[in-house]
Protein backbone atom coordinates (compact mmCIF):
# COMPACT_ATOMS: atom_id res chain seq x y z
CA UNK A 1 0.00 0.00 0.00
CA UNK A 2 1.37 3.59 -0.81
CA UNK A 3 2.02 6.01 1.85
CA UNK A 4 0.47 9.62 1.93
CA UNK A 5 3.24 11.85 0.18
CA UNK A 6 4.31 14.22 2.50
CA UNK A 7 3.42 12.70 5.11
CA UNK A 8 5.71 12.37 8.30
CA UNK A 9 5.88 10.57 12.00
CA UNK A 10 8.27 10.59 14.55
CA UNK A 11 10.28 7.74 13.23
CA UNK A 12 10.89 9.68 10.27
CA UNK A 13 11.62 13.03 11.70
CA UNK A 14 15.32 12.09 12.98
CA UNK A 15 16.51 10.84 15.45
CA UNK A 16 16.96 14.54 17.49
CA UNK A 17 13.21 14.64 17.60
CA UNK A 18 13.01 11.60 19.57
CA UNK A 19 15.39 12.29 22.20
CA UNK A 20 13.90 16.19 22.90
CA UNK A 21 10.39 14.68 23.66
CA UNK A 22 11.38 14.16 27.34
CA UNK A 23 12.74 17.42 27.64
CA UNK A 24 9.23 18.83 25.98
CA UNK A 25 7.25 16.70 28.32
CA UNK A 26 9.42 18.02 31.54
CA UNK A 27 9.27 21.78 29.82
CA UNK A 28 5.46 21.21 29.21
CA UNK A 29 4.84 20.49 33.01
CA UNK A 30 7.07 23.12 34.38
CA UNK A 31 5.58 25.81 32.24
CA UNK A 32 1.99 24.89 33.96
CA UNK A 33 3.46 24.88 37.46
CA UNK A 34 5.25 28.07 36.92
CA UNK A 35 1.39 29.48 36.00
CA UNK A 36 0.29 28.16 39.21
CA UNK A 37 2.85 29.29 41.47
CA UNK A 38 2.75 32.32 39.76
CA UNK A 39 -0.94 32.41 40.29
CA UNK A 40 0.14 31.88 44.48
CA UNK A 41 2.54 34.30 44.44
CA UNK A 42 -0.26 36.76 43.41
CA UNK A 43 -2.33 35.96 46.07
CA UNK A 44 0.21 35.88 48.82
CA UNK A 45 1.37 39.85 47.51
CA UNK A 46 -2.39 40.89 47.19
CA UNK A 47 -2.37 40.10 51.02
CA UNK A 48 -0.80 42.89 52.13
CA UNK A 49 -0.94 46.09 50.06
CA UNK A 50 2.47 47.30 49.78
CA UNK A 51 6.09 45.98 48.47
CA UNK A 52 6.51 42.36 49.64
CA UNK A 53 9.70 41.17 50.32
CA UNK A 54 10.99 38.52 52.33
CA UNK A 55 11.70 35.01 52.18
CA UNK A 56 8.51 33.77 51.36
CA UNK A 57 7.45 35.77 48.56
CA UNK A 58 11.41 35.63 47.54
CA UNK A 59 10.96 32.14 47.49
CA UNK A 60 7.63 32.33 45.40
CA UNK A 61 9.53 34.04 43.08
CA UNK A 62 12.62 32.07 42.70
CA UNK A 63 10.60 28.97 42.66
CA UNK A 64 8.08 30.38 39.23
CA UNK A 65 11.34 31.97 37.61
CA UNK A 66 13.34 28.17 37.59
CA UNK A 67 10.03 26.59 36.39
CA UNK A 68 9.81 29.31 33.39
CA UNK A 69 13.56 28.34 32.72
CA UNK A 70 12.79 25.01 32.22
CA UNK A 71 9.43 25.57 30.71
CA UNK A 72 11.22 27.69 28.36
CA UNK A 73 13.39 25.01 27.37
CA UNK A 74 10.73 22.27 26.44
CA UNK A 75 8.58 25.11 24.64
CA UNK A 76 12.18 25.67 22.42
CA UNK A 77 12.50 21.92 21.71
CA UNK A 78 9.18 21.45 20.67
CA UNK A 79 9.62 24.92 18.14
CA UNK A 80 13.30 24.65 17.69
CA UNK A 81 13.06 23.14 13.86
CA UNK A 82 10.37 25.61 12.75
CA UNK A 83 11.86 28.34 14.51
CA UNK A 84 13.91 30.69 12.22
CA UNK A 85 16.67 32.94 12.77
CA UNK A 86 13.81 34.92 14.72
CA UNK A 87 12.40 32.54 16.40
CA UNK A 88 16.02 30.88 17.82
CA UNK A 89 16.83 34.55 18.41
CA UNK A 90 13.81 34.95 20.74
CA UNK A 91 14.48 31.83 22.34
CA UNK A 92 18.10 31.79 23.36
CA UNK A 93 16.94 35.64 25.00
CA UNK A 94 14.37 33.63 26.77
CA UNK A 95 16.30 30.83 27.78
CA UNK A 96 19.16 33.31 28.90
CA UNK A 97 17.13 35.93 30.51
CA UNK A 98 15.17 33.46 32.75
CA UNK A 99 18.23 31.14 33.45
CA UNK A 100 19.74 34.02 34.70
CA UNK A 101 16.91 35.78 36.70
CA UNK A 102 16.55 32.71 38.52
CA UNK A 103 19.95 32.30 39.27
CA UNK A 104 19.89 36.04 41.14
CA UNK A 105 16.22 34.99 42.13
CA UNK A 106 17.90 32.44 44.52
CA UNK A 107 20.27 34.53 45.75
CA UNK A 108 17.92 36.61 46.95
CA UNK A 109 16.30 33.87 48.49
CA UNK A 110 19.50 32.66 50.19
CA UNK A 111 19.79 36.42 51.35
CA UNK A 112 16.73 36.27 53.07
CA UNK A 113 16.78 32.92 54.80
CA UNK A 114 20.48 33.98 56.49
CA UNK A 115 19.79 37.13 57.51
CA UNK A 116 16.17 36.55 58.16
CA UNK A 117 15.43 41.14 57.26
CA UNK A 118 15.31 42.47 54.13
CA UNK A 119 18.97 43.16 53.13
CA UNK A 120 19.84 47.22 53.04
CA UNK A 121 22.38 48.96 50.48
CA UNK A 122 22.69 49.31 47.27
CA UNK A 123 24.74 46.41 45.43
CA UNK A 124 28.39 47.74 43.69
CA UNK A 125 28.12 49.09 40.06
CA UNK A 126 29.17 46.06 38.26
CA UNK A 127 26.84 43.91 40.15
CA UNK A 128 23.66 46.42 39.26
CA UNK A 129 24.92 46.60 35.36
CA UNK A 130 24.95 43.20 35.19
CA UNK A 131 21.27 42.64 37.27
CA UNK A 132 20.14 45.42 34.59
CA UNK A 133 21.65 43.55 31.67
CA UNK A 134 19.80 40.20 32.74
CA UNK A 135 16.14 42.21 33.33
CA UNK A 136 16.71 43.17 29.83
CA UNK A 137 17.25 40.02 28.51
CA UNK A 138 14.79 38.17 30.39
CA UNK A 139 12.07 40.95 29.50
CA UNK A 140 13.28 40.88 25.55
CA UNK A 141 12.74 37.08 25.96
CA UNK A 142 9.28 37.50 27.37
CA UNK A 143 8.09 39.80 24.44
CA UNK A 144 9.53 38.24 21.52
CA UNK A 145 8.87 34.42 22.61
CA UNK A 146 4.91 34.44 22.13
CA UNK A 147 5.69 36.26 18.68
CA UNK A 148 8.18 33.17 17.61
CA UNK A 149 5.60 30.67 18.55
CA UNK A 150 2.85 32.99 16.65
CA UNK A 151 5.06 32.87 13.80
CA UNK A 152 6.34 29.15 13.81
CA UNK A 153 2.53 27.46 14.05
CA UNK A 154 3.91 24.43 16.07
CA UNK A 155 1.29 25.44 18.65
CA UNK A 156 -1.50 27.13 18.72
CA UNK A 157 -1.28 30.63 17.85
CA UNK A 158 -4.29 31.79 20.30
CA UNK A 159 -1.70 30.34 22.59
CA UNK A 160 1.15 32.64 21.81
CA UNK A 161 -1.41 35.92 21.58
CA UNK A 162 -2.42 35.06 25.27
CA UNK A 163 1.41 35.07 26.40
CA UNK A 164 2.11 37.64 24.94
CA UNK A 165 -0.86 40.49 25.73
CA UNK A 166 -0.39 39.36 29.46
CA UNK A 167 3.64 40.23 29.34
CA UNK A 168 2.60 43.20 27.87
CA UNK A 169 -0.35 43.77 30.75
CA UNK A 170 2.58 42.78 33.92
CA UNK A 171 4.98 45.15 32.30
CA UNK A 172 2.88 48.35 31.41
CA UNK A 173 -0.56 47.94 33.17
CA UNK A 174 1.01 46.25 36.40
CA UNK A 175 0.02 49.47 38.78
CA UNK A 176 -3.23 49.60 37.44
CA UNK A 177 -4.80 46.06 36.78
CA UNK A 178 -4.69 43.87 39.18
CA UNK A 179 -3.50 40.42 38.87
CA UNK A 180 -1.26 40.81 35.90
CA UNK A 181 1.27 38.20 37.19
CA UNK A 182 -1.38 35.37 37.70
CA UNK A 183 -2.74 36.47 34.11
CA UNK A 184 0.50 36.14 33.07
CA UNK A 185 0.89 32.65 34.91
CA UNK A 186 -2.69 31.27 32.96
CA UNK A 187 -0.85 32.19 29.73
CA UNK A 188 2.58 30.42 30.50
CA UNK A 189 0.54 27.24 31.89
CA UNK A 190 -1.65 27.26 28.36
CA UNK A 191 1.67 27.34 26.56
CA UNK A 192 2.74 24.53 28.82
CA UNK A 193 -0.61 22.45 28.45
CA UNK A 194 -0.80 22.67 24.79
CA UNK A 195 3.29 21.91 24.30
CA UNK A 196 2.20 18.68 25.89
CA UNK A 197 -1.04 17.72 24.03
CA UNK A 198 1.01 18.58 20.69
CA UNK A 199 3.77 16.40 21.84
CA UNK A 200 1.63 13.55 23.18
CA UNK A 201 -0.39 13.55 19.75
CA UNK A 202 0.47 10.83 17.52
CA UNK A 203 0.30 13.02 14.19
CA UNK A 204 2.91 15.62 16.01
CA UNK A 205 5.87 16.30 14.08
CA UNK A 206 8.27 19.21 13.65
CA UNK A 207 8.26 21.54 10.34
CA UNK A 208 11.24 19.81 8.21
CA UNK A 209 13.81 22.49 7.50
CA UNK A 210 13.68 24.65 3.98
CA UNK A 211 15.67 22.41 1.04
CA UNK A 212 14.66 19.04 2.36
CA UNK A 213 12.19 17.34 0.70
CA UNK A 214 10.08 14.42 2.52
CA UNK A 215 11.46 10.45 1.19
CA UNK A 216 9.64 9.66 -2.37
CA UNK A 217 6.51 6.91 -1.00
CA UNK A 218 7.19 3.75 -1.62
CA UNK A 219 5.01 1.01 -2.46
Amino acid sequence: MAAVPGARSRRTTGGDWTRSTGLVRTGGVAAVLAGLVMGVHEWWDDRVPGIQEGVVPSALHSTWVGLMFVGFLGLSALQWRAFGRFGRLASRSAVVGSGSLFVLALNETWGFVRSDEVPHGDPPVPVSVFIFAVFGCYVAGLLLFPLATIWAGVLPRAAGVFLAVSVLLKIFASGVLPGTLALMGAAFATMGLTALRADLSPSTAPAEPSGVSSPPATA
